[in-house]
């Protein structure tokens, strides 16, 4: 023996996932988006506390890759980036998360 076990936990995000949107929808179904804006507060500060980086969606799936192939592309001339001029660039400045000040006020 080597001292450890190897737990290979191949269903993990399967659950993770779908317990994830069960409780956001059933949230959402008593509260509306009072419950979506309390979900995105989670995610802030799982940012902060842990480095989460999936709250700048565009950014973490990437399109800032193919904006930049379609613009070398494109010689510099293109209308259809992702992120230029997006909801996200909008929302999120450099090292800026949080912009909105959360409300518990139900909608």
């Amino acid at each position: 023996k080597m001292g450890y076990a190897f737990q290979f936990v191949t269903l993990a995000g399967f659950h993770s996932l779908n317990a994830g949107m069960f409780q956001l929808a059933s949230a959402y179904r008593a509260r509306g988006m009072a419950a979506y804006a309390d979900f995105q507060e989670k995610e802030f500060d799982l940012h902060t506390d842990y480095g989460f980086r999936a709250i700048k969606h565009q950014s973490f799936v990437g399109a800032g890759y193919f904006d930049e192939i379609q613009t070398v592309i494109a010689q510099g001339e293109t209308s259809t980036a992702a992120l230029k001029g997006s909801t996200e660039e909008e929302q999120f400045e450099k090292d800026q998360i949080r912009t909105v000040t959360h409300s518990h006020a139900h909608v």
